[in-house]
């Protein structure tokens, strides 16, 4: 044992280092400054000339330092005595083949390994991996640029539009960046840097007519050129509105009237304590309302939730009428097949209607601007799962945090690729020798002048 460190046998060496015992002349391990170092010579083996074809004999070696994934949170280096040859006929120099890392790298086959499949989690930021792994971010992002590389793939039966707004990813003319996702087989398809319309349709029409002709199912939230694109792209799809999006404007504009109800209460009043305090019985679900009764000080007397959720309705019945819409609508977007909310749809819209429910007015239209979007979303054509958005909306969550951990990050090819590769199963990466970069070349700053003090004082 040396600094705490397990010295290791030299077969786990050979399982570390990637080398059979056979190969090994030598080797030694040591601990400096929380630093692993493993010091390894190879046996000499023949050696063949590439240029003429002559036998090589030894002509003493030369050592390389590599960086190696270490054990027990200890930076790990190889120092390698590369043995070296020379040729007895012209007289040209070679270096035996390197089993640790390719030719110019100073990286470990394995630690180029230990980075990609860090990649592969997006709750590693490159800072944490330049950290643990002891490797610069340069580096690791040249491995990203170098290694991930996203394939033409075949565009699935069932997609998912969405966006996320990020003004640094995004384009200048735009906000968002518009994620698509694989809802049958629940993976990641592609990123691109807007949700804009022009832009959408020229990534689409790129797609083979046979293989748009072959999407069947479209799911998009409820911005305009989504459906448009989707309608001439893919005529052969059903298309349908995530109804999550479509509950979260009920509960929304149900809110707005719980809260203009509640700024219309004198403070402090029976009325506010009732919108105020006890606003979460209209919103939760499954609330059990024949509790046992307890003494409230307000009204001095014993009260269920149930007693609460009537007072509250007794003394502002417009918000006991919107409660029932509200309710009702959710039942059946729960419960209800295909057919029986298209039997039940046009009585919910006219009952919303005829309400005149100001803080349902955007609810109300989207019934009927969204009709066929809505009732398509009933549709269940794959394991009984309903066509929703909700799995790219796990996706987005994912994608979010990523954004937010990664403090800065405004390089989108990059983005693309590691989000990408982390969140669809098909992507994989392939190690080369052949190392590319996809920085984006920054504005050049123009000639300026340091302000002077006599410049501050004027």
């Amino acid at each position: 044992m040396k600094g705490g460190i397990i010295i290791p046998s030299k077969d786990f060496i050979t399982h570390l280092l990637n080398v059979t015992t056979s190969d090994i002349l030598n080797y030694d391990v040591r601990i400096e400054n929380e630093t692993a170092y493993y010091e390894i010579t190879l046996v000499r083996k023949p050696l063949t000339c590439p240029r003429c074809g002559s036998a090589m004999i030894g002509h003493g070696r030369k050592q390389r330092k590599i960086n190696h994934p270490a054990i027990r949170d200890r930076n790990g280096i190889i120092l390698y005595n590369a043995n070296r040859y020379i040729c007895k006929i012209c007289k040209k120099t070679e270096f035996e083949p390197n089993p640790f890392a390719m030719d110019g790298f100073n990286s470990s086959y394995l630690l180029l390994q230990s980075i990609m499949k860090m990649l592969k989690n997006l709750n590693y930021t490159l800072q944490m991996i330049s950290n643990e792994l002891n490797i610069s971010t340069t580096q690791v992002l040249k491995y990203i640029d170098s290694y991930i590389t996203i394939p033409p793939r075949t565009l699935p039966e069932n997609l998912g539009i969405d966006e996320i707004h990020s003004p640094a990813l995004s384009r200048k003319n735009s906000s968002y960046l518009c994620i698509i996702v694989n809802n049958e087989k629940r993976q990641l398809y592609d990123i691109l840097d807007t949700r804009s319309k022009e832009p959408l349709s020229l990534y689409f029409s790129k797609f083979p007519r046979e293989q748009r002709l072959n999407v069947k199912y479209v799911t998009i939230d409820m911005w305009e050129p989504y459906k448009d694109v989707v309608k001439v792209y893919f005529p052969n799809c059903i298309v349908a509105v995530d109804p999550f999006h479509v509950i979260k404007h009920l509960t929304t504009g149900f809110d707005n009237l719980r809260i203009s109800l509640m700024k219309q209460c004198i403070y402090d009043s029976n009325g506010y304590y009732l919108l105020k305090k006890w606003s979460w019985l209209l919103k939760t679900d499954n609330v059990e309302l024949d509790n046992e009764r307890k003494y409230n000080r307000r009204f001095n007397r014993t009260m269920s939730r149930r007693d609460i959720l009537s007072t509250i309705f007794d003394s502002f019945p417009i918000l006991k009428q919107a409660y029932d819409l509200k309710e009702e609508y959710r039942y059946i977007n729960k419960n209800c097949s295909y057919e029986e909310a298209l039997s039940r749809f046009k009585d919910i819209r006219k009952k919303f209607k005829d309400a005149k429910i100001t803080q349902y007015d955007e609810f109300t239209s989207i019934l009927f601007n969204w009709e066929e979007e809505i009732l398509n979303s009933f549709h269940r054509p794959q394991n009984s799962r309903r066509l929703s958005n909700s799995f790219t909306e796990n996706i987005n969550g994912k994608i979010k945090l990523y954004i937010a951990q990664s403090k800065g990050i405004q390089n989108f090819e990059r983005f693309r690729k590691r989000v990408i590769y982390a969140l669809s199963d098909d992507i994989y990466f392939a190690i080369s020798s052949n190392l590319i970069t996809l920085k984006e070349e920054k504005r050049k700053r123009g000639p300026y002048r340091k302000s002077t003090t006599n410049d501050k004082n004027e």
